[in-house]
């Protein structure tokens, strides 16, 4: 629980962090949608997502001196040979210009050193420290979201590289060539030379892609070997490059372009700057001092984070690299609150961490547990798939700082014999009497019942309770710092990252047992925080009632699983291998023959838009976005010449059919587990912010509904007919709109489904007026049924339309003027999130708006289509969870054997036993209609069949 640091060296040596200030303060920028500002107006968003990346690094790797760089205004070297380098960019904003100043104030507080020089970039004076400090005897580690800077990596010069607040990698030699097929850091302005780099505006050889240029460098390195070895180049086979012979040809066309785009991209390290280490030495700050400049922006929140460094000297840092906390040592920072003079203060507090290791000890531990108060617990595994991971051990806490770690399955060091141990656990677990709390307990529930642990009384998941409660963040680590400020060690301390990782069952007894004691103790007291949040958010009921029993039905559906047709799989798979590589022929025929990778953003910006002239997209941190929304609209302008259009038709079906390959035709055999010969998908409670299940590995809740290439999917799905047993559809009939006639009160969708009418014929009735509805006429009134819960604008339905924007707008007002109790209702919601903040599902499900009243047109409009969509899509996932409980209830009452598999949006997929198909068409169709009561009736669609796909 002690704020732990992590070197980034091992040779003992000090260790340089070098901050790119420009790329931090950008990339943070533009990770924060929303304008973050001071009560005075000053928009400081840049500044705190510079500042959390800044703690988050200090304290994971403890450097002994830090620096900071920045760009400065003034043309570089670069500009004068190259009047063109990045002249493409839009001016930055001013706003984003004004974190600079901010950031320089921070870290001037944090006494860290600001390098900037006229004429060159941030990377060029990275580089030079870089240099400068391994000449003083100092390893560096980058801070930096530019990738041209990993050719600065080398023995004693690491790099990380994150994105925004996103993940993070640690870049040494081994891995550079990892990531470039082999070839190091040393190649890499070799490589950006003959790719080109549009965000630099670097043209590069067109038409030589990454693959291509690996190809070519590979065992030459360098562009000066590339030319002298062109001959060998066009030798190579098509298995390395494909069409050597026109890359050959580019590459004697293209040379000088090659070797002039090489001295753009390669970093200087010469940079005349006064640099020494002494000077950069870190944790010499006066803590006050910085508390003091960050509450200057408003930075309550975050002061927490800063670490004294009295307690986290260098020296101290060293000596504690393979330390772990003991008993006494944890530490806890309390916030005062806004208004107070200290903002923060740091204090010992003692815990009571057992390590049980003989039975005598057990024994009495599961006395202690055993009482109405309960206990939280959590397990440690050897891997991350609760279906193949082995038991390594149990943390129990029924106190604060107090917790128990039972080792089971350490591969070395005393613990108690693993079947011995569950023994004594096994009544402890079943009895429903004692309360139990757990974080992710399905993880938990699914790790003991493979260990053959029945598990009764969970009550409180404390994660589901974060999720309810309008936490965003819910892992346990951020919770502990969230809500009582406490910063755990990170599995990574005890197993490692990358190759080098091992599994929780070779960390050493002493380690594991602190780290998991730990996850105990935090979550029992999350349980006693959590329980005030939920009635202070008005959620206990969506708790208790839906979420908590939902639970063990999901580790059931989990363990059940589904069998798949591996055979039919793989024959689909090689049908679309065909069709990909036609298609990637298609793409590279309508451009002349040229290859280049359909999946590049920035190779297809380069084609479409600087040589097609389609019309500039959206600029993204990368260049030019090349989604396929984006690459749709584009398709369907009148503007678009043929080859523009053919090119992104034959990119689209491409990158439709790459992704169905990859994620369901060839992942799913990799997904079927050898002991039990099915795919154990799994579904998550807390994966949307409307109350949906989502599901991973496989995620079956977005294989396509309408296409034939989804049903081929979907008839993998089988059932085990050769004995007898069959599959059953049940899905709730346009469940979404019967809940939108309940909300709205709409009389003409009220009347509609009370009478039975077809739903989308009835509004295109009241629309266009008669009793004759054309098939068109039907499929505009479906457009705007569904069109409205999902907040569809006027340029919606211009887009699904043959309808003009204008026309799409006089659509939507026909509609409303047709329903009008619906725009009654959509306006009230909006009007009811701005004044409190969130809304709510028919059950009290929340979702919290923050982003309601922003001044952000933008920002304001997506908020406001939420508050229109969640209690919508919130309240019909109430339904099918509510129906679910009730359906497994029953199930088990009659003691069927059939089992409940998949749950998909509105649809639940049963593998029924022989003999039990009527008895099940029955019981669902009693239960999931009766699952709530709404103002107008649910019904259920039945369908059987043997495979998912084929069901009548």
């Amino acid at each position: 629980m002690t704020p732990r640091p992590q070197p980034a060296r091992t040779s003992g040596k000090p260790l340089l962090l070098v901050l790119d200030g420009h790329a931090m303060v950008f990339r943070a920028w533009f990770s924060i949608p929303e304008r973050l500002s001071t009560a005075a107006g000053v928009d400081t968003r840049g500044a705190y997502g510079f500042l959390n990346t800044f703690l988050r690094v200090i304290r994971r790797y403890s450097p002994t001196h830090v620096a900071l760089t920045f760009d400065t205004r003034a043309p570089t070297f670069r500009d004068e040979i190259f009047p063109e380098y990045k002249a493409q960019r839009p001016p930055a904003p001013e706003d984003l210009h004004a974190q600079i100043p901010l950031v320089k104030g921070m870290m001037e507080a944090f006494r860290v050193p600001v390098f900037e020089r006229d004429g060159f970039e941030a990377d060029d004076v990275v580089g030079t420290l870089s240099r400068l400090a391994g000449e003083q005897g100092a390893d560096t580690l980058i801070v930096t979201g530019d990738a041209d800077q990993l050719q600065l990596v080398s023995p004693s010069v690491r790099l990380l590289m994150y994105t925004g607040f996103g993940d993070t990698r640690v870049y040494d030699v081994e891995a550079v060539r990892e990531r470039y097929g082999g070839l190091g850091p040393e190649s890499v302005p070799d490589i950006k030379a003959l790719v080109g780099d549009p965000s630099d505006n670097i043209p590069g050889v067109r038409g030589i892609g990454q693959k291509a240029a690996l190809a070519v460098l590979q065992g030459r390195e360098h562009l000066e070997r590339v030319y002298e070895d062109l001959d060998a180049i066009e030798q190579l086979p098509t298995s390395v490059l494909r069409g050597a012979k026109r890359v050959r040809r580019l590459l004697e066309e293209n040379k000088e372009t090659a070797f002039f785009g090489r001295r753009l991209t390669t970093i200087v390290q010469d940079v005349p700057v006064d640099f020494v280490l002494d000077d950069a030495r870190f944790w010499q700050y006066d803590r006050e001092e910085v508390v003091k400049a960050l509450l200057a922006l408003e930075f309550r929140t975050i002061v927490i984070q800063v670490p004294d460094p009295q307690l986290r000297q260098p020296e101290e840092a060293a000596a504690t690299e393979t330390a772990v906390t003991e008993p006494g040592q944890a530490q806890m920072a309390f916030d005062d609150g806004p208004g107070t003079d200290v903002a923060t203060r740091r204090l010992d507090e003692s815990v009571e961490y057992t390590t049980v290791r003989t039975a005598n000890a057990l024994k009495e531990m599961a006395a202690a547990l055993a009482t109405p108060e309960g206990f939280a617990f959590d397990t440690e595994t050897s891997g991350l798939n609760p279906m193949s991971s082995d038991l390594v051990g149990l943390s129990f806490s029924n106190a604060e700082g107090k917790a128990w770690y039972v080792p089971v399955g350490h591969t070395e060091g005393e613990q108690v014999e693993r079947d011995s141990a569950l023994t004594v656990l096994a009544p402890l677990f079943a009895d429903a009497d004692v309360p139990k709390a757990a974080h992710n307990g399905n993880f938990d529930l699914m790790v003991l019942a493979r260990a053959g642990l029945a598990v009764h009384g969970l009550s409180f998941d404390t994660m589901i309770a974060a999720a309810l409660c309008g936490r965003r963040a819910l892992g346990l680590k951020q919770l502990a710092l969230d809500c009582f400020q406490v910063e755990m060690t990170p599995i990574t301390d005890l197993i490692g990252t990358g190759r080098k990782q091992t599994s929780m069952a070779e960390a050493p007894i002493e380690q594991a047992a602190t780290y998991a004691a730990a996850d105990a103790d935090i979550t029992w007291r999350l349980r006693a925080r959590l329980d005030g949040d939920l009635d202070r958010q008005s959620v206990r009921q969506v708790f208790e009632e839906i979420e908590m029993p939902l639970l063990p039905v999901i580790v059931r559906m989990q363990r059940s699983g589904v069998l798949v047709d591996t055979a039919l799989l793989g024959e689909m798979s090689g049908e679309l291998g065909e069709h990909i590589a036609a298609l990637e022929n298609e793409a590279h025929e309508v451009m002349g023959g040229r290859e280049f990778n359909l999946n590049s953003t920035q190779q297809l910006a380069a084609i479409l838009i600087d040589e097609l002239g389609v019309p500039k997209t959206r600029r993204t941190k990368t260049g030019y976005a090349m989604d396929a929304s984006t690459l749709q609209g584009l398709l369907e302008r009148e503007d678009l010449n043929v080859q523009a259009f053919e090119l992104i038709k034959a990119i689209l079906q491409y990158r439709e059919l790459s992704k169905l390959k990859s994620t369901y035709v060839d992942a799913l055999p990799q997904l079927v587990n050898p002991e039990t010969g099915r795919v154990h998908t799994s579904f998550n409670q807390v994966g949307s912010a409307t109350g949906r299940l989502s599901s991973a590995d496989p995620n079956i809740q977005n294989i396509p509904v309408r296409t034939e290439l989804g049903r081929r999917v979907r008839n993998a799905f089988i059932a085990d007919d050769e004995h007898g047993w069959s599959l059953l559809s049940a899905d709730y009939s346009q469940i979404e709109l019967r809940v939108l006639a309940h909300l709205s009160q709409e009389p003409g969708l009220l009347a509609a489904f009370h009478h039975g009418e077809d739903i989308h014929t009835a509004t295109a009735r009241a629309m266009y007026g008669g009793l004759e509805v054309t098939a068109e006429q039907r499929r505009m009134a479906k457009i705007l049924n569904f069109g409205v819960i999902y907040g569809l604008s006027a340029y919606g339905v211009a887009q699904q339309t043959d309808l003009t924007r204008e026309q799409g707008r006089e659509f939507i007002e026909l509609y409303f003027g047709r329903y009008p109790g619906i725009r009654r209702y959509t306006d009230q919601l909006k009007e009811e999130a701005r004044s409190k903040g969130y809304v709510e599902t028919v059950t009290g499900r929340r979702r919290h708006l923050p982003e309601i009243g922003s001044r952000n047109h933008n920002v304001r409009a997506a908020a406001e289509r939420m508050a229109v969509n969640m209690p919508v899509q919130g309240t019909a996932a109430d339904v099918i969870k509510i129906a679910m409980i009730a359906i497994d209830r029953e199930m088990d009452r009659r003691h069927l054997q059939s089992r409940m598999t998949i749950q998909v949006h509105d649809e639940l997929i049963f593998e029924v036993a022989p003999g039990e198909i009527e008895e099940l068409r029955g019981l669902v169709t009693e239960l999931m209609p009766a699952a709530m009561n709404l103002s107008v009736p649910l019904t259920v669609e039945v369908k059987t069949g043997t495979t998912w796909g084929d069901m009548e």
